[in-house]
């Protein structure tokens, strides 16, 4: 029993961690675990025992009528912002610190029951961070309302801070802790981006709501219930916008709002007099792939080109999936030398990587060596305002330039400067430039 006890715990997910991720951890735990029992050996009376009630109960009916909702905003990575934190923000500002815990613990218990499986130590350490979030919510609170004494704005301003240092503890504690435990981890990775801000904001704003409500009455709270229901399905069409402008097989953008986005940098080169390059990339023997390997295979090889892509041009630059095989690019303040430079930068990034290691899970195939499954692709580039003054003709340069570097043998980059002028014609999304060859789309190459 001793021995499968020892197994047991060594076999926790906790023991992966590396050395300062798993020190951040149990650093915060052992805080919250001091603090809350600090907490809860100065806490004079049970007065207040209503106010759990009614805050944990709304909590609970608020978080079960959001679920399916939440279920749908979940995405992929560690962090996930939602308005669960309106509730300890609001028992934070209103109860002694230790029924405070009490309701957080509460509502992270049920969660976990919920939730099925998790991380065990993940959980305790968010519990962790909602404890010490609940501590310096309620210090600050406090302090702001000794400045404040007797004062109707002044209750509003210390709510306020109360509602602020519970976010940003909360913010910083879990942004330190993903950075540490997924190395690389971008800024947005580690705390959100513009929709996770207002996410907090939102949970702030509810919990000061809150808060002055249940200092009139407890069951007040029960009113917000319709309200955070709303709130969360209004979270929830940001997201719905997102993924409508997403291709969903390389998680790229989608041609039109590429064309929105390229349309916009396009009227600022204008008024700023700056050059912008696009680029059209094709796949080469793309259907070579699916025909041999099967649909499966190259599913994955064209979610592992726009990895490779996405991952060798600059945070400013603007890509999206044209259709079929085919990626294009915006480049801002972009000559034709340091595009070309780009170009082929990208065209040697897909060339050399092998692309076997990228598809893992889908090479059953025998026919399939991972030594040599290996993509090129062919890339034609037009600069803004030598080779066209609108998206049209530059996507219609690109084109005909990345038609002549497969004519030339494909894997190769080749520009609309050096091809012939021949009478424009305006060009969409998934149309051939010239009357002479199908539509793009539809052609393999």
């Amino acid at each position: 029993m001793v021995a499968q006890s020892r197994r047991a715990v060594r076999s926790w997910a906790l023991w992966t961690l590396s050395v300062p991720a798993l020190g951040m951890v149990l650093l915060v735990d052992l805080a919250a675990i001091g603090y809350g029992v600090h907490a809860f050996s100065a806490l004079p009376s049970g007065r207040g025992l209503e106010i759990v009630f009614a805050l944990t109960v709304s909590a609970l009916i608020s978080v079960e009528g959001a679920r399916r909702v939440e279920s749908r905003r979940r995405r992929g990575g560690a962090l996930h912002k939602d308005l669960a934190p309106a509730w300890m923000i609001a028992a934070a500002l209103v109860l002694h610190p230790a029924l405070a815990i009490l309701v957080a613990v509460l509502l992270r218990i049920w969660w976990r029951i919920r939730a099925g499986k998790c991380v065990p130590y993940r959980w305790a350490f968010s519990t962790a961070v909602h404890v010490l979030a609940i501590g310096a919510a309620h210090a600050v609170y406090l302090s702001a309302r000794e400045l404040a004494v007797g004062s109707e704005l002044g209750l509003v301003i210390s709510m306020a801070g109360g509602a602020l240092a519970y976010v940003a503890t909360d913010t910083l504690l879990c942004g330190l802790a993903i950075s540490l435990i997924v190395p690389g981890s971008s800024r947005q990775d580690t705390v959100g981006g513009k929709d996770d801000l207002c996410v907090d904001a939102t949970a702030g704003t509810l919990g000061c709501l809150l808060a002055a409500a249940t200092l009139v009455s407890p069951w007040f709270a029960f009113v917000a219930i319709p309200i955070t229901l709303t709130a969360q399905r209004a979270l929830l069409l940001g997201q719905l916008e997102s993924e409508a402008q997403t291709d969903p097989k390389t998680s790229l953008g989608r041609v039109d709002w590429w064309r929105r986005r390229t349309e916009e940098m396009l009227r600022v080169s204008r008024t700023q007099r700056e050059p912008m390059a696009v680029l059209l990339i094709d796949i080469d023997h793309f259907k070579l792939v699916n025909d041999r390997h099967g649909h499966l295979v190259g599913d994955e090889a064209l979610r592992a080109v726009a990895t490779i892509l996405r991952s060798a041009i600059r945070t400013k630059d603007v890509i999206g999936r044209f259709g079929g095989e085919e990626f294009v690019i915006a480049l801002p303040d972009t000559d034709l030398d340091d595009a070309t430079v780009t170009a082929d930068r990208l065209r040697s990034a897909v060339a050399a990587s092998p692309l076997a290691a990228m598809c893992a899970g889908v090479l059953d195939d025998p026919d399939l060596d991972p030594d040599t499954f290996r993509l090129t692709v062919s890339i034609g580039v037009a600069v803004y305002p030598a080779d066209g003054s609108t998206v049209d003709d530059l996507l219609l340069r690109a084109d005909r330039a990345m038609y002549a570097a497969k004519a030339a043998g494909r894997d190769r980059v080749r520009l609309a400067a050096d091809m012939l002028i021949e009478p424009q014609r305006s060009f969409e999304p998934g149309r051939a430039g010239t009357a002479a060859r199908p539509p793009a789309d539809l052609q393999h190459r």
